[in-house]
């Protein structure tokens, strides 16, 4: 019993010291695609702002019935304001998840995990790693908020504030299916595999 509890505090010892080590390693750059990615969404998100800002009347539909009839609405700077805080509130923090790690290894949900754990370096490059696929879900959740702002700016200038009926299922189909995607390949795919042909991370 007290040999078990000894190996339990040798390793959570193990793993403080190899984030320590780790917080003062430099962190590895994204993939350039990945940056991309994000960027674009950005750049699409801020250009859905400016062209709501710009084109939304005063009176704006921002809910729907199953037929795609309005049951919501709200002014212009309301719906602005929503379009602008909620990617803030919800997606902008996600970049700086992949940081915990350094800060609370024990926390990482991800294949072989006691592998990453093993060595500074591993941690860093895991770091990146997550930080990377966060970039893509963020950019995916980022287009989902724009073509959201897209339906909404089109609504508003059609009778009624009235959209076709399959226009929302069929976004967040699409939405999920690309982020369960992602979200598969992570778990079941090489990205993650060990490498210990690797020098740098051996």
């Amino acid at each position: 019993m007290t040999g078990s509890g000894d190996s339990w505090r040798e390793r959570e010892a193990h793993r403080r010291r190899v984030a320590a080590e780790a917080k003062l390693l430099q962190r590895e750059p994204a993939g350039g695609w990945r940056r991309l990615v994000l960027a674009a969404a950005v750049v699409g998100w801020l250009l859905s702002l400016v062209w709501l800002n710009l084109t939304l009347p005063e009176r704006v539909p921002t809910h729907w019935s199953g037929g795609g009839v309005p049951d919501g609405w709200s002014s212009r700077t309301s719906a602005v304001g929503f379009a602008l805080l909620l990617p803030l509130a919800t997606v902008a923090p996600m970049l700086w998840i992949s940081r915990l790690v350094l800060v609370w290894p024990d926390g990482i949900n991800a294949p072989h995990k006691e592998w990453w754990l093993g060595r500074p370096r591993r941690l860093i490059r895991f770091e990146r790693l997550l930080r990377e696929d966060l970039m893509v879900i963020v950019a995916l959740t980022l287009g989902l908020f724009v073509a959201i702002s897209l339906i909404i700016g089109y609504a508003a200038h059609e009778p009624g504030g009235v959209v076709p009926a399959w226009w929302f299922p069929v976004l967040v189909v699409a939405y999920l299916a690309v982020l369960t995607a992602v979200t598969v390949r992570i778990y079941t795919g090489s990205r993650y595999r060990p490498d210990d042909h690797d020098r740098e991370l051996a």
